[in-house]
């Protein structure tokens, strides 16, 4: 529409905009939501949407040049040329605008957005969710080792490494709750292919392999727990001023139980039973994958029946 708008074809603004708009895609996606853009993610917003303009500018630099050449129009880049100041201040101005509506899908969560956004949860859904909860180990006294402000870092850096595999293995970040999360997957997703096993197990490997890097940063290395239960729940949008989605049900308190549990037996993860029995029945109605069983079962040879709780028994790992 601007192309058409100031005499310019309008197959090279087409052109132009599919390719600025993959470009910038791409970069949100692979490289400032990836693990090389921690630096991007921790800077200030506003230091960091300025770092996003220049990106975006050398994105259209490249978009004007590309376009031209594949549609034979180098002809024309001396007319570019002459246009450009007015070309970067106009596009600069509208990138403004979306470079700021994409770190509000990021900040709140683009799903979570988008279900406020059309209502998915504007009346309660009953559903069934597998959930996990995860905090650090004697966060109290590091706290007092570390002191108010290194252990804000400390605690950023740990949340950003343990979030990653559960958003690779089909989790969603549910809350950040002071040192620890809560996470959540679709029950489906969380057992098929042992999703939920293999992100605990990612986590793990995530946070061993930081850990020169806690050591070198803060003279400290954290460990965690975390408890697995699920169930059906009741998943509603919440609050006035203020909206986001709420979990509501026992699978939500059995849950935390099943990381108190994990504090008190000194385990590294505790599974409910009920979550247990559906792996192992994915598991084993996988006919044609052997080496998948007997990998689900390498997770869980150490587990041991611990005393039932209300929802099912757990299992310790």
């Amino acid at each position: 529409m601007t192309s058409a708008a100031v005499g310019r074809p309008v197959e090279i603004g087409t052109f132009n905009a599919v390719l600025i708009g993959a470009g910038i895609g791409l970069f949100e996606e692979f490289y400032v939501q990836g693990s090389r853009g921690n630096w991007m993610r921790e800077m200030h917003p506003l230091r960091a949407i300025f770092v996003y303009i220049l990106v975006v500018i050398v994105l259209y630099l490249i978009a004007v040049h590309v376009t031209h050449l594949v549609l034979g129009r180098l002809d024309d880049l001396p007319v570019v040329y002459r246009r450009l100041p007015y070309g970067i201040t106009f596009f600069t101005t509208f990138s403004i605008v979306g470079i700021l509506m994409i770190r509000v899908a990021h900040f709140i969560g683009l799903r979570t957005l988008l279900d406020l956004v059309i209502g998915t949860y504007h009346r309660p859904v009953e559903e069934r969710k597998v959930l996990l909860f995860l905090d650090i180990n004697g966060s109290t006294a590091l706290a007092e080792r570390l002191g108010a402000l290194t252990m804000r870092s400390f605690v950023r850096k740990f949340l950003s490494d343990v979030s990653q595999p559960i958003v690779d293995c089909g989790g969603e970040i549910y809350l950040y709750k002071g040192d620890g999360l809560i996470a959540v997957w679709n029950w489906a997703d969380a057992v098929k292919a042992d999703a939920i096993l293999k992100a605990v197990d990612a986590m793990f490997a995530t946070v061993a392999k930081q850990r020169d890097a806690y050591q070198r940063l803060f003279g400290a290395a954290p460990t965690f727990r975390v408890g697995i239960h699920g169930g059906p729940v009741i998943v509603s949008e919440q609050g006035d001023a203020k909206r986001s989605i709420g979990i509501y049900g026992d699978a939500i308190n059995i849950a935390a139980r099943m990381e108190e549990a994990a504090r008190a037996h000194n385990a590294r993860c505790v599974i409910s039973e009920i979550v247990a029995q559906a792996l192992a029945t994915a598991a084993a109605s996988v006919q044609s994958a052997p080496s998948r069983s007997r990998a689900f079962r390498r997770r869980l040879r150490s587990a041991n029946t611990r005393p039932r709780d209300r929802g099912g028994g757990a299992r310790k790992r």
